[in-house]
Parts: C-alpha cells; structure tokens; sequence
C-alpha cells in the first residue's frame, strides 16, 4: 500500500480448524490496521465469498507512517468469546506526491 491509496484491503480469516470464518458464524468482526479500527457491526467492513474487506480512503492512507503498519483482528463469536490476532505483511510507502486526487 502506498500513501494516497484508496481501495478494499480483503483480509481471510481463518477458525482454529482452518476453515473461513463467515458472518454467521460471529457477533462482530473488528480490524484495526493502524490507528484506522472498524467493524462488521457498524457496517465498517463487509463480507464476500470468504474475504472480509477493509476500506481505506486517499485520505486515512496519507494518515498513515510510512512503515510496517501494526494490525490486528478480533473476532466475538456467537457464543460471546472473543479472540484476537495480530496481521502480518502491511506496509505503508511513502507517496511522493501528498495531493488527494
């Protein structure tokens, strides 16, 4: 990802069995990549054949360090435990140009 960018970032989520976690199977879905958090319940983020998706705007990119990017996924299942992971792999270059286009 680049400074500026604006797009879906489509994060799977997989159970401790290894098989996709789907709407149905949780209360609430929440991913935090930087200081950007959103959920499933607020509308935030969506779901679509087995890939939860975390919209980024110009602007929330151009918010972001150029870096690593720390983030992480919580899940509250149906049953009311919630587990989180962090995500690995999300990296933010810095944009040349600053403009939002």
């Amino acid at each position: 990802m680049m400074q500026g960018d604006s797009y879906s970032l489509g994060i799977v989520i997989l159970n401790n069995a290894g098989s996709p976690v789907i709407p149905g199977d949780v209360r609430d879905v929440e991913i935090t990549i930087g200081h950007m958090k959103k959920t499933f319940r607020n509308a935030e983020i969506t779901f679509s054949d087995g890939v939860w998706f975390f919209p980024i705007s110009q602007k929330e990119s151009f918010g972001m360090w150029p870096s690593a990017v720390k983030a992480q996924v919580r899940v509250a299942w149906a049953n009311g435990v919630v587990e989180g992971q962090p995500i690995y792999g999300i990296r933010n270059e810095e944009s040349l140009s600053k403009e939002v286009l």
